[in-house]
């Protein structure tokens, strides 16, 4: 039993192509793209804002940036300064996080509106646990589907 074993292992490794070899360099890894000049400046007006609410210094990763006209929406990620998900006990917020009133993921929604070449933060919500950006579109007249919303 044990040589038909043997026979078996050594007839699929005789069976098997050859290791593939090449003298070519393999290729560095891809890094993530920097953020468009645009959407690092939504993240500039954003971030002291963010981190002055929070009560702490803060990075935000943009999930989500959709931009038309003088229109700004913007759905980023709130971390520590250092990219580290924050602890939101740590935080201003702590009572609302404490308290189920805050989506533990701490998303952040943003309107923006550019005037004049500077862009304007008109609305904002951090962490909320309803669609609470639902009622900008009616409230300042940005097209709904910059806000990822669909129109009516």
């Amino acid at each position: 039993m044990r040589a038909l074993l043997v026979a078996i292992v050594a007839l699929a490794a005789g069976c098997s192509p050859p290791a593939a070899t090449t003298t070519e360099t393999p290729e560095a890894p891809a890094t993530a793209p920097a953020a468009d000049a645009t959407t690092q400046a939504l993240l500039n007006v954003l971030t002291p804002l963010t981190a002055a609410e929070v009560g702490k210094p803060v990075s935000l990763r943009a999930n989500t940036v959709n931009v038309r006209d003088e229109w700004a929406y913007v759905d980023a990620s709130v971390l520590n300064a250092d990219g580290s998900p924050i602890d939101w006990t740590t935080t201003n917020l702590a009572s609302r996080y404490e308290n189920g009133a805050m989506d533990t993921g701490g998303g952040l929604h943003a309107l923006l509106k550019n005037e004049n070449g500077t862009w304007v933060l008109l609305e904002h919500v951090i962490a909320p646990t309803d669609v609470a950006w639902i009622d900008w579109a009616a409230t300042h007249g940005v097209p709904p589907d910059v806000l990822g919303l669909p129109s009516n």
